[in-house]
């Protein structure tokens, strides 16, 4: 699990290890109840991207959880949003006093960030944090929804920004790009466009403009951590020569005949599943090296849904827009 199980290394210190590693929020288990692997951790030939892929799981009456997933995702909007020194007042007014009004209150500041125009992909970025978060252990280090000067429009640049603290002392910095569309190949060809910027050139007006963001609103929500680690994003100081650039990416989009994945045993993934589940991990192979992103570490999600749009509208709805 990339961001875990970190050991120390010279020049890293314990306290820093372990405050990094508690920022993810909840674990794998979270998205149990929701979304099946059917494809776990599959290298890409010839690159350093990470493919993984999901299917919606089934109710008792054998439909896709489509509302509930929405609804999970619509759930983080809080975490999501709010700086988390501003969710730590809030937890610590609530355990002091009991009264969740400041919790009430950053909800509904959390809600109204959110646009309503029908093609929005903020569900998508959201899920994609989830992901991060909760199955990979990557915690969210910028989220650009409190920046935002409408509600009406989407702060340019990458969707998000999260992180690792590995092994060897490096900071891993994830540029993260959510796409969903009706098509996969359309999916998968917007994603790695609006992605490969960023990747190819730090020293591009994008990418600047991104890693400035993350200098002046980096908050990890514990004054020692967030000056420690803005030692990384100081080109001046020795740890910024630690400081490595990757992707995360989901690709969602609408599936006809919506298959249950598994074999009657309930474990074994199809055969017609699994080929088709190859097909789009090639053209994701195909992609990367499209943009000649084959020797940055890429995480992919690959979500196949019945209705892409009736899931885009599921989260409009939780979030009560």
């Amino acid at each position: 699990m990339a961001g875990a199980g970190i050991t120390q290394m010279q020049g890293v210190e314990p306290w820093m290890i372990e405050a990094f590693n508690a920022l993810s929020h909840g674990d794998d288990q979270d998205l149990a109840p929701f979304l099946s692997c059917v494809s776990r951790d599959v290298s890409l030939p010839g690159t350093e991207a990470i493919c993984r892929c999901h299917f919606l799981k089934r109710d008792g009456n054998d439909r896709p959880v489509v509302d509930r997933l929405a609804a999970k995702v619509a759930a983080q909007a809080i975490q999501y949003c709010i700086p988390r020194t501003r969710l730590e007042e809030a937890r610590a007014e609530l355990a002091e006093t009991g009264r969740w009004e400041k919790v009430a209150r950053l909800q509904e500041e959390a809600r109204g960030l959110f646009t309503d125009i029908d093609t929005s992909g903020e569900g998508g970025e959201m899920l994609l944090y989830l992901l991060l978060e909760a199955e990979l252990g990557l915690p969210q280090l910028l989220c650009k929804m409190p920046l935002k000067t409408s509600s009406r429009v989407h702060f340019h640049g990458v969707d998000g920004i999260h992180g690792s603290l590995e092994e060897d002392g490096r900071l891993g910095l994830y540029w993260c790009e959510s796409k969903l569309h009706k098509k996969v190949s359309t999916a998968t060809r917007e994603c790695f466009k609006s992605l490969s910027p960023f990747l190819l050139d730090e020293g591009s007006a994008a990418s600047k403009r991104d890693l400035l963001l993350v200098r002046h609103h980096l908050d990890v929500g514990d004054p020692k951590l967030t000056d420690a680690l803005m030692k990384y994003l100081d080109d001046d100081a020795i740890q910024s020569t630690l400081r490595v650039i990757k992707g995360a990416s989901l690709i969602g989009f609408s599936l006809d005949e919506y298959p249950n994945p598994f074999d009657a045993d309930g474990k074994s993934v199809m055969k017609e599943v699994s080929e088709q589940v190859q097909g789009w991990f090639d053209a994701i192979e195909r992609r990367v090296k499209h943009h000649k992103l084959e020797s940055f570490e890429i995480e992919v999600f690959c979500l196949p849904m019945p209705d892409v749009e009736a899931f885009r509208q599921a989260v409009k709805t939780h979030l009560q827009l």
